[in-house]
C-alpha cells in the first residue's frame, strides 16, 4: 500500500472534502487541503482487504475496503459522533498531485505589470510583496491589502484559493494599482510571525501605505486600504492614525471582541457541519471556559497550562492538547480575546465599504453588521451591505461552513468582486 492515496470525504452538509494519505514502510501521515493542515500523522492496519486509519490526533478513523486490483478504497471516516463516506485512490507513482478547479486564478499575460517589492515594517524588519501596476504612466490610485489571520502570504491563500491576487487582478486591470505583502516572518517577509499581535500588523500595514505613498507613478493622495477578516480590523487602525488614507474597505469584518467572535464561530460552525446539538452545545461550553481561563490567565506559561488541562479534560490527546495549547496561549491569541474593534470603527472618517457575507460563520452577520451600522452612523460617506448566500470568503456557499471553502470553485463572487471594484473606482474617480 505504500504510496500517495488522494480521496475525499463527505461532510453532512453534502459537500466533498479534500484527504491525502502519504503511507510507506517507515511512516504514515494525512493531508487536508482544504483545513490547510498537513503532515498529520496516522496509523495504518490492514485485514486481508480492510483497512484501518487511525488518526488519534483528532481522534477520527478511516474503515474502508481495499479493492481487489489494489488501487481503491471505499469505506467510511468517523470523528465526533459523524459517519462520512469516503473513497481514496492511488496516486500513479511520480504522478503530481491532483489541482483543485480554481477558475478565477489568474494566468500570464497580464494587461499590467508586476514587481516583487520590500519595504520596512515595524522594527525595520523588511517585510516582501508584490505590486501591481496598470500600463501606462499614471499616477495610479492604489491599495494596500491587509489580510485576516493565520500565517498568510501576498495572496492570502486559502484552501487552494488565492483570494487577495484575485481581487488585486480585478482591481489593476480597472486601473487601481495594488500592493499586497507577506506577513511579517511569512513567505519572503522578515520579522517574527509567533510574537506578532494585531497591534504590531497594523504597524507594518501602516508603514505598507506609507511606502506605497513615496512610488514612483502613485497618486499619493488615492491610496487606501483593503481589509479581510482580521485585516478588516487592522484597516480602521490604520486609518485612524494616517489620515492621508484616502479610503477604507472591509470584508468580513469583526465588529465584536475577539472572544465573543471565536466563541460564536465554534459553535455555528459545529452545527453546520452536521453535529448533533447536544454535543455542539457541549462543545461551545467547554470553548467558553476555554477562552475564559486563557483570558484571566497571569500570563502565556498560565494560560497554556491551563488551556491544556481544560483540552485534556475534555478528552482531547495530551499531544494534540500541548499543540493547541500553545497556539491559544501566544501573545496575538491572547490579545486577540480582549480586543474591541467597534471604537475604532467610530473613528473613521474616511469613506469605507463594509461587505459581508450572509452566510459567515466566522464573522456571524446578524451579531456584527447592527454594531457597525451604529459605529459608522456619523460617517456620510459609508456604505454597508450584505450580500446574500456568500461566507467569510465572499464565496457562494450551502451552508457557510469553513469545510465548503476548498470544495468551492468560485474564489470570491463576482457581484462581490464588481461592488469592490465599482466602489474604490467611484471613490478615486476613475
Amino acid at each position: 500500500m505504500n504510496g500517495d492515496w488522494d480521496g475525499s470525504l463527505k461532510v453532512p452538509t453534502g459537500m466533498e472534502m479534500r484527504l491525502t494519505l502519504h503511507l510507506s514502510e517507515h511512516a504514515a501521515t494525512m493531508d487536508s487541503p482544504d483545513q490547510n493542515a498537513s503532515g498529520i500523522p496516522v496509523t495504518l492496519n490492514r485485514q486481508d482487504s480492510t483497512v484501518t486509519v487511525a488518526i488519534s490526533s483528532v481522534k477520527a478513523s478511516f474503515t474502508g475496503t481495499l479493492s481487489a486490483d489494489g488501487q481503491s478504497m471505499t469505506g467510511r471516516f468517523s470523528q465526533g459522533g459523524m459517519n462520512m463516506p469516503a473513497h481514496f485512490s492511488r496516486r500513479a507513482a511520480g504522478a503530481a498531485a491532483p489541482q483543485p478547479d480554481r477558475p478565477q486564478t489568474p494566468h500570464p499575460p497580464f494587461p499590467y505589470t508586476s514587481r516583487d517589492v520590500n519595504f520596512p515594517g515595524k522594527d525595520g524588519d523588511l517585510l516582501a510583496g508584490t505590486l501591481m501596476l496598470p500600463k501606462g504612466h499614471g499616477p495610479f490610485p492604489a491599495v494596500v491589502m491587509i489580510a485576516g489571520s493565520g500565517r498568510q502570504n501576498r495572496d492570502e491563500d486559502v484552501a487552494g484559493h488565492k483570494i487577495f491576487l484575485v481581487i488585486a487582478d480585478r482591481l489593476t486591470r480597472a486601473g487601481i494599482a495594488v500592493l499586497r505583502y507577506d506577513k511579517r516572518g511569512i513567505g519572503a517577509s522578515k520579522g517574527d510571525f509567533k510574537t506578532a499581535t494585531t497591534a504590531d500588523f497594523a504597524i507594518d500595514a501602516q508603514d505598507a501605505a506609507r511606502w506605497l505613498r513615496t512610488q514612483p507613478g502613485i497618486a499619493r493622495d488615492k491610496v487606501g486600504l483593503i481589509g479581510h477578516s482580521e485585516g478588516a480590523e487592522i484597516a480602521p487602525l490604520v486609518a485612524n492614525r494616517d489620515v492621508q488614507v484616502a479610503f477604507v474597505v472591509l470584508l468580513s469584518a469583526p465588529a465584536l471582541p475577539g472572544a465573543d467572535i471565536i466563541a460564536a464561530q465554534q459553535l455555528a460552525i459545529a452545527l453546520a457541519s452536521g453535529v448533533p446539538k447536544a454535543e455542539a452545545e457541549k462543545l461551545h461550553a467547554n470553548e467558553i471556559r476555554l477562552l475564559d481561563a486563557v483570558r484571566h490567565s497571569a500570563d502565556q506559561a498560565s494560560a497554556n497550562a491551563a488551556a491544556q488541562k481544560i483540552m485534556e479534560q475534555a478528552g482531547m490527546p495530551a499531544e494534540r492538547a500541548a499543540t493547541e495549547a500553545s497556539e491559544i496561549s501566544s501573545p496575538w491569541f491572547r490579545a486577540t480575546l480582549d480586543y474591541d474593534p467597534a471604537p475604532a470603527l467610530r473613528k473613521l472618517q474616511q469613506p469605507t465599504l463594509v461587505i459581508a457575507g450572509s452566510r459567515d460563520l466566522q464573522v456571524d452577520p446578524a451579531a456584527n453588521l447592527p454594531v457597525i451600522r451604529s459605529a459608522l452612523a456619523k460617517n456620510a460617506h459609508a456604505r454597508i451591505v450584505e450580500l446574500p448566500g456568500l461566507n467569510h470568503l465572499l464565496q457562494p456557499a450551502k451552508t457557510g461552513a469553513p469545510q465548503e471553502y476548498g470544495s468551492i470553485p468560485i474564489t470570491v463572487d463576482p457581484a462581490a468582486l464588481d461592488l469592490i471594484t465599482e466602489w474604490v473606482k467611484q471613490q478615486v474617480h476613475l
